[in-house]
């Protein structure tokens, strides 16, 4: 029996997260933290930030939720591939190296923007 329609939580954020949305986090013991590495596997990705008064509405990774809006840091095309970058934002798969892969975009955009995508069940390569 599900006991939701949609995989998304409420989690305290570790900083203030009011203009994260977009970015991807990590969760430990129900805080969400910004993810700071391309090789972090992330938990989630932020619907809607608060600041550590409140709590973050969070899209699990894999949870079988819409599309989304991604914070990007780079370039992307419609149907490219996205991988985790450094900063909890996302830019076009390298196709090779230590990365994590974690959706496909549903429409194309540039660094800074929000833009559509599906999000997978994030694959850690190394």
């Amino acid at each position: 029996m599900e006991t939701r329609d949609k995989a998304i939580v409420a989690l305290t954020p570790a900083a203030d997260h009011s203009e994260k949305e977009g970015y991807a986090v990590t969760n430990a013991l129900g805080v969400a933290t910004v993810s700071a590495a391309a090789t972090d596997v992330p938990f989630g990705l932020i619907l809607d930030g608060e600041d550590t008064d409140g709590k973050d509405s969070v899209a699990v990774f894999g949870g079988n939720v819409g599309p989304c809006k991604v914070k990007l840091s780079g370039t992307v095309a419609e149907g490219d591939t996205i991988q985790l970058h450094t900063d909890g934002t996302f830019i076009v798969d390298a196709a090779a190296g230590a990365r994590v892969v974690c959706g496909r975009m549903l429409e194309a955009g540039v660094a800074t923007e929000l833009r559509e995508a599906v999000l997978f069940t994030p694959v850690k390569y190394t």
